[in-house]
């Protein structure tokens, strides 16, 4: 039986039209329905104190208990006296990202393309390094004016350099590495460590005329290191200080540690977390430390995780905040033990002036007895994760669906573009060579969102496609008013293109799985190519083909997790988010599984419904029913 009958097409039309407008319904509820109501501030610890801006701070600097510097990207430049309530943008003069900022008598940032700036009190004085790479992070042992100073900065391929006789010297070469450097400091002119990507940490005893290896601990050799800071002792009688002890932090939660007395003792033992305790209970990236001691130190990092150890980093205490939620921490400076400032991306800043502890709330991490009873606490959290992870698949399964198709019938199609190869013949005749390029079009499609990794389709359109001006908050479409925020517009169109590669090739199969006789007999009675196609093959190839669309569209739902790799507050990213505040990750992970699956399952059962109403008799393996 075809869709071509009457009866049958007329079931076929009205089956479709109804679950089309169905699901437009539901999209529409999603998409231009209120946001939810913020969540009240809490008084905690720390204090928001944001920089009304778009761009991610990169670094901090506290200059006493209430006057700061703030850098990021775009080379901007914020400063406060007054603790955060108001910041005053600097005039830079570069639009180059500036990723650190350090003081010794005078504040110096340095940033992408080598650029360092120098500020006078007045202005920022350009002092960049003609042929330098980016540059990641600064030290300053010494400092009496700028022509008399040692400054060393990190970068690139294994990039330091150091300001000495008032001239840029190239140390790379010394190095013995190529990996990327993100951290250095300096505790004199000749003692300092340096570490990076790979589990990379080197360390120099002459000023960086030479580098030796530290080998870091085995379980976190393929980790990336992004901070290191040095804690001296400086003797009564001593010109400078000498180190005891060094700190690094990096990917997975990692915080180590060696001490010793002595420049040879320190890097060779590190002080590790067991494996059946880790201190930070974290698994997010750590993006920065301070602190007063080697006892009392300050972590901040990924997914709102901010962290105060006073026992040198055998236990930590929770300070993430929940007005927060959502945002990634690049770094935090106190100028002592209680006045500090964090900074992260989208202009968040925090501020303390009680070492960002409320001791009524943020002693430490809250705790639950019961299953459920953190289950209560966390399913309002993890609603919301739901109801953004909802959003983008909807979206996303529509987008998908209509690529498919169109796709689909492209690489069907019979149009072809002839060709010639070369002039006429004698006889008149010609060679032509047919090409089509619908077909080809829908083949490169397919053949890249197929063959690359989804997680890195969402860096590229993230990241990547802001670069070269493309707006994926839709502004310009739907207002100021009903803008898209970045993340979700870029998770929407990853899932949505990546998904509608594999619809083309699932629709395709269907389409050439209807016999050609269908196609010549709606061209027979007038049909044109598309009307056929439309109202004869369409119809019954995507009935066909509704279980293997079922199996993409779930595959669609767990792919949502990896929106949170690009900061969209989905499920995954809202369980990350709850465990930074409680440290429950048994609980919390489980939470998080139990609401996929019920996402999954119903979406399962209602394709499962479809699937079997929609069935054309006869056709299949499971005849008539």
């Amino acid at each position: 039986m075809s869709c071509g009958k009457i009866s049958f097409k007329n079931s076929c039309e009205r089956s479709f039209t109804i679950i089309f407008y169905a699901l437009f319904l539901l999209l529409l509820l999603l998409f231009l329905g209120p946001n939810l109501e913020a969540e009240e501030d809490i008084v905690t610890g720390w204090d928001q104190v944001s920089i009304l801006t778009d761009n991610d701070l990169n670094d901090v600097l506290a200059l006493n208990e209430t006057a700061a510097f703030a850098v990021g990207e775009n080379g901007k430049i914020y400063q406060t006296l007054d603790s955060g309530g108001n910041w005053s943008e600097e005039t830079s003069g570069t639009i180059q990202d500036l990723n650190a900022i350090e003081f010794n008598n005078q504040a110096i940032a340095v940033g992408d393309s080598g650029t360092v700036l120098i500020n006078d009190g007045v202005a920022w004085i350009d002092n960049s390094i003609n042929g330098a790479g980016n540059l990641y992070d600064l030290s300053i042992p010494y400092f009496d004016s700028f022509a008399d100073s040692v400054i060393f900065v990190s970068g690139t391929g294994g990039e330091i350099w150091k300001w000495n006789n008032s001239s840029w010297e190239d140390l790379s070469n010394f190095t013995g590495t190529t990996n990327d450097i993100y951290s250095v400091d300096f505790v004199n002119r000749d003692e300092g460590f340096a570490v990076g990507a790979d589990g990379l940490i080197i360390a120099t005893i002459d000023g960086g005329l030479s580098w030796e290896v530290r080998d870091s601990p085995e379980d976190f050799r393929e980790f990336s290191f992004y901070d290191v800071i040095i804690f001296g002792y400086k003797g009564p009688n001593d010109d400078e200080a000498s180190p005891v002890s060094v700190i690094i932090v990096g990917e997975n939660g990692t915080v180590i540690q060696s001490s010793g007395t002595g420049p040879t003792a320190i890097g060779y033992i590190w002080k590790v977390p067991s494996e059946n305790s880790h201190p930070t209970n974290t698994t997010s990236t750590i993006k920065s430390i301070s602190g007063s001691s080697r006892f009392k130190f300050w972590i901040v990092g990924d997914d709102n995780f901010v962290a105060l150890t006073e026992d040198g980093g055998n236990s930590f205490y929770n300070q993430s905040q929940s007005q927060n939620l959502g945002s990634d921490f690049t770094a935090v400076s106190f100028w002592d033990s209680y006045f500090g400032f964090a900074v992260g991306e989208e202009g968040t800043v925090m501020y303390t002036d009680r070492e960002g502890q409320d001791p009524r709330i943020l002693d430490t991490a809250e705790s639950y007895d019961t299953f459920w009873e953190y289950a209560k606490y966390a399913f309002p959290t993890l609603k919301e994760g739901m109801y953004n992870t909802l959003k983008i698949i909807v979206l996303a399964i529509f987008m998908g669906f209509t690529i498919g198709v169109t796709l689909a019938v492209f690489k069907t199609s019979q149009f072809n573009v002839r060709i010639p190869l070369s002039l006429p013949k004698k006889d008149g005749t010609w060679n032509y060579f047919n090409i089509n390029p619908l077909k080809i079009f829908a083949t490169i499609y397919t053949d890249i969102f197929r063959n690359t990794p989804l997680l890195v389709q969402f860096f590229f359109i993230y990241f990547g496609l802001v670069q070269v001006g493309i707006d994926l908050t839709f502004e310009s479409i739907l207002g100021p008013e009903r803008a898209l925020e970045r993340a979700y517009g870029s998770a929407v169109v990853a899932l949505g293109l990546n998904s509608g590669a594999y619809q083309t090739e699932i629709i395709r199969s269907g389409i050439q799985a209807i016999p050609s006789g269908q196609m010549e007999a709606g061209r027979s009675i007038g049909l044109t190519y598309l009307q056929t196609m439309r109202y004869v093959v369409l119809p019954q190839a995507i009935r066909i083909v509704i279980p293997p669309l079922g199996n993409e569209t779930i595959n669609l739902v767990l792919n949502s997790a990896l929106a949170s790799a690009i900061g969209f507050g989905e499920l995954t990213r809202r369980g990350k988010l709850l465990i930074s505040l409680t440290f429950e990750t048994f609980w919390t992970w489980t939470l998080v599984l139990m609401f996929y699956f019920v996402i999954t399952y119903t979406l399962a059962n209602i394709l499962k419904y479809l699937e079997k109403r929609l069935k054309i008799p006869g056709l299949g393996l499971g005849g008539e029913e």
